[in-house]
């Protein structure tokens, strides 16, 4: 072999261990970063290791932060920052950022000011900011959706509402917004004309617009779901709930690839609030579960027909308001009542379930190292075993009210509560 052969293998050999530590890294970075509601895809698991188990307001808290304002949005941590999203007592929407390491508003920007209809549980804030670490986008109940820079500074802004129409569901909007491959999802799923829309996420310009506008009646159709992100094959799915279907798109152009309906439910209250669950090449869906009287489908992510894409439903355990995970073969969910279960991903047989709680439980549960964290309306916190028996790993609690869905990053968890945002773990 002469010289520039040998020369020229080496360089191959070099790229190629580059490419490869230059994926092992962004997956390490993905790993670490929540960057939106339930973290990365919306899909509410982790794949760190060493996660904290053990908490109270005295022990293994590294900070707390009191926010200038209430919110039933999630904190999402982006490299350094956590950002957050705040209504105060005058109305204003604001977007927060705030130093991960030592727990300090490093800057608060109010958006706009206004209130529309919504329940009492909760207010304006409630959707979910996502970040790339450049940027980050917050919407809110107001149809008032923005991006900012790390500095705070507004680089674009819209009114949905203005745009398309007056949010006209029962509760208020909900809908978190995602993102991938530079383009932001919103999706408005409601009594009045429904849609999907993709925008390019650094101008804010419209890419396409989906009309979904489906057979469901009167609550049926409103949905505080937000979309999720289902990667299988090489290929990336749009998936979403509302109006008793499942419906998934293509993010590059929004043609639709495929649709799962028969979640309506035997009660008028068939509005969807719980989201939905992927993996494993499965995804579940929750119709309904309002006073336990609706059911859990598992379908088949590739399936050629919706004939054969369903693969179980389940007439128990399904929540009102609480997401389910997919985690180690296993569904795990929560009722709103309190008892949360385990069910077998394959089949739908149930592994187990047991109270956790008394009540007051709207909270969608998140999991990561073997453990499931199952938290309450007051904030308290079941850390259960990812297993096939049920196992007790620890109860943490802060006596503080919350809505919020649990952040995971770094080895640390963040609870927002009504009182401010804890950071758990050293």
């Amino acid at each position: 072999m002469n010289h520039h052969r040998r020369n020229a293998l080496r360089r191959k050999a070099s790229a190629t261990f580059f490419a490869i530590c230059l994926l092992a890294a962004l997956r390490d970075v993905r790993a670490a970063d929540w960057p939106s509601f339930r973290g990365p895809d919306g899909l509410g698991i982790t794949s760190e290791k060493s996660l904290p188990v053990e908490w109270s307001k005295e022990k293994n808290i590294t900070w707390k932060l009191a926010l200038p304002g209430k919110g039933a949005s999630s904190p999402i941590i982006v490299g350094d920052r956590v950002y957050m999203t705040a209504q105060t007592e005058d109305n204003g929407l604001h977007v927060l950022a705030i130093d991960r390491k030592k727990g300090e508003l490093l800057w608060d920007q109010e958006i706009e000011r206004g209130k529309l209809h919504a329940n009492n549980l909760h207010n304006m804030a409630t959707p979910t900011p996502v970040s790339d670490g450049k940027l980050v986008w917050a919407m809110f109940g107001t149809g008032d959706l923005v991006c900012l820079d790390r500095a705070g500074k507004v680089q674009w802004k819209r009114n949905l509402v203005k745009e398309y129409g007056v949010y006209k569901t029962n509760h208020g909007y909900g809908s978190s917004p995602m993102l991938d491959d530079g383009k932001l999802f919103i999706v408005c799923m409601h009594q009045g004309p429904s849609y999907v829309l993709a925008l390019d996420g650094k101008s804010g310009k419209s890419l396409w617009k989906e009309d979904r506008n489906l057979e469901a009646k009167e609550e049926a159709q409103d949905s505080y779901s937000s979309p999720i992100f289902l990667r299988a094959k090489g290929r990336t799915q749009l998936v979403l709930e509302g109006a008793e279907m499942v419906t998934a798109y293509d993010p590059a152009k929004g043609n639709l690839l495929w649709s799962s309906g028969g979640l309506k439910v035997p009660h008028p209250y068939g509005r969807t609030i719980s989201g939905l669950a992927a993996g494993e090449g499965t995804v579940i869906a929750v119709a309904s579960g309002f006073q336990n009287r609706g059911y859990t489908v598992a379908l088949k992510a590739d399936a050629k027909s919706d004939t054969d894409r369903k693969l179980w439903t389940q007439t128990k355990y399904a929540p009102d308001c609480p997401t389910p995970i997919i985690y180690q073969g296993k569904v795990f969910m929560i009722r709103d009542d309190g008892n949360a279960s385990c069910l077998d991903l394959k089949t739908g047989e149930p592994l187990w379930q047991e109270r956790l709680f008394s009540s007051n439980v709207k909270v969608s549960p998140v999991a990561g190292d073997g453990k499931v964290y199952f938290l309450s309306g007051q904030g308290n916190c079941t850390v259960v075993k990812a297993g096939d028996k049920f196992e007790v790993l620890s109860k943490n609690d802060l006596n503080e009210s919350t809505l919020t869905t649990p952040a995971i990053s770094r080895g640390q968890i963040f609870l927002r509560t009504d009182k401010g945002l804890y950071c758990v773990g050293r």
